[in-house]
């Protein structure tokens, strides 16, 4: 029962950072719930999947005031939510086809996280970041599908990546990212959530699972509060400061595994 407490407290306070910062909250909530090992990486996939797609609905409908203001990235933000929602199918494929046992998909799936997280702490911390500035429907349809299939695959959500992923390409400021970002998320999961819906629906037979829910939707509204008052600085001093936590949560998961 305890740990049922932490674990949507970490849900809540997840997703409330991933709402502010559009970083998905399950790159952070998936690595701790890997460190406690209760559940199992299909469980834990499902868990951080569901809370990501309740934030990320509830996010981007208070945001749709927003959105409809970013006309100039309209497409942009289209294509890649469709990209995503392809991407996100293709995920959960992947995932489905990994073999071997619990704690070595573990260990893949935290390797390649802390891959990822480095490369975008480096490139997000470089004051004299490039962008490619690119625009357009391939382009955003390709990044959408790159950027779905990563979320699907890890489970997480896939924010800092996409938040990264997405400034080097399209040269966003920080707001109209996380929007990008969140909508991005949202499609991915969704499809992914689908996919496994219709394979395995017995995956969904997880008693943490409304209070999960609960704990997204709550998370998005507390964290899209906050992103309206918070400036661009604000939010990426946030969005920095969640990497270096995921980097110890990672590193931590991927010897507790290696040594079972």
């Amino acid at each position: 029962m305890m740990t049922d407490i932490i674990y949507i407290l970490v849900i809540l306070f997840a997703t409330t950072l991933g709402a502010l910062a559009g970083i998905g909250g399950g790159v952070l909530f998936k690595p701790v719930f890997d460190a406690f090992g209760e559940y199992s990486a299909a469980q834990v996939s499902v868990i951080s999947s569901s809370a990501v797609f309740a934030m990320s609905l509830v996010s981007v409908i208070i945001s749709y005031k927003q959105i409809k203001n970013q006309s100039q990235n309209l497409k942009t933000l289209l294509t890649l939510a469709a990209g995503a929602a392809f991407g996100g199918w293709l995920g959960e494929l992947l995932f489905s086809r990994l073999t071997g046992g619990d704690s070595q998909i573990r260990i893949i799936q935290n390797i390649i996280l802390l891959i990822l997280i480095i490369f975008v702490i480096i490139y997000m911390k470089n004051e004299n970041k490039k962008s490619l500035n690119k625009s357009g429907i391939p382009t955003g349809a390709v990044t959408g599908v790159a950027l779905g299939c990563v979320s699907a695959f890890l489970g997480i959500g896939g924010g800092p990546i996409n938040v990264a992923v997405i400034t080097l390409v399209f040269g966003l400021d920080i707001k109209a990212t996380v929007i990008a970002s969140l909508m991005t998320i949202l499609f991915a999961q969704g499809t992914k959530l689908l996919a496994v819906a219709v394979k395995s629906p017995s995956a969904f037979n997880i008693k943490l699972l409304p209070f999960v829910i609960a704990a997204g939707v709550c998370g998005a509204l507390i964290g899209r509060m906050l992103n309206k008052k918070a400036g661009n600085k604000t939010v990426n001093n946030c969005f920095i400061a969640v990497q270096f936590m995921i980097i110890v949560l990672c590193v931590f998961n991927i010897i507790k595994y290696a040594l079972n």
